[in-house]
């Protein structure tokens, strides 16, 4: 293992966190948010607007709940458009949001009026995580963690490691292409001399490759990014191959 290239590694991304970050479009919602729940009632949850009912979603996600109850209450506003609300929160929760891309398969629900524009929403999620998944994921302030985080886990033999961050301190096309150097460098694959001067820059949307090849037999990390397109704040890798399903 080259401990040199390693360390310049790790050093290089402790500089990045001196530059401009990308922050993270969404939060997570702490459980015992009060003022999300209805003072009568800790079973149900309360809204008044949309963005209030985008987090009430996210806190039952987040929690792993197999259903849940929100109560959403609007001034002057029909069922239709009531309607169209919580159809785009619950679709931006799972494909916009950190954990919803991450854990969620569907989020189905149902909806009714009750009185004076108060809507009951049950929300019916299906998960592609288990609870167990969602509890391991490891939280770091910004993402120049990962590489340390990624050396103790290659060391202990983990086959995977998910961590959510607070801000992106580096481009997401850096962070790739460090994590593919970083398993290089942990699998002990030199560089060739000719490539030991600087590389030209990639072009944006080019797609990234390690420059080295690696032992026969092994491959690239898999690595996703929730939300895949946008602002990520989960990335999750495997440092070995899935089993087939």
């Amino acid at each position: 293992m080259n401990h040199r290239g390693i360390c310049l590694l790790l050093a290089a991304a402790c500089l990045l966190l001196s530059g401009c970050s990308l922050e993270r479009g969404y939060s997570s919602v702490e459980p015992h948010e009060n003022r999300y729940w209805e003072s009568n009632d800790n079973d149900i949850l309360r809204a008044e607007s949309y963005q209030d009912f985008v987090n009430a979603i996210l806190l039952l996600v987040e929690q792993h709940e197999e259903t849940g109850t929100i109560r959403l209450y609007l001034s002057d506003v029909d069922y239709s458009t009531a309607l169209t609300l919580v159809k785009n929160a619950c679709t931006e929760v799972r494909e916009d949001t950190a954990t919803g891309s991450y854990c969620l398969e569907t989020l189905d629900f149902d909806m009714e009026e009750l009185r004076d524009s108060y809507y009951q929403v049950q929300l019916l999620p299906e998960y592609r995580r288990t609870a167990e998944d969602l509890e391991a994921i490891v939280e770091t302030a910004s993402s120049s963690a990962i590489y340390e985080l990624l050396i103790a886990a290659h060391e202990e033999g983990r086959p995977s490691l998910t961590v959510r961050y607070a801000y992106l301190a580096e481009e997401r096309e850096t962070l790739l292409a460090n994590i593919l150097q970083l398993q290089l460098e942990l699998e002990g694959v030199e560089a060739p001399p000719e490539e030991a001067g600087e590389q030209a820059p990639v072009e944006e949307g080019a797609e990234i490759l390690p420059q080295r090849q690696l032992p026969e037999g092994r491959a690239p990390w898999e690595i996703h990014l929730y939300p895949p397109e946008g602002d990520s704040s989960i990335i999750e890798i495997f440092l070995q191959p899935q089993e087939a399903t």
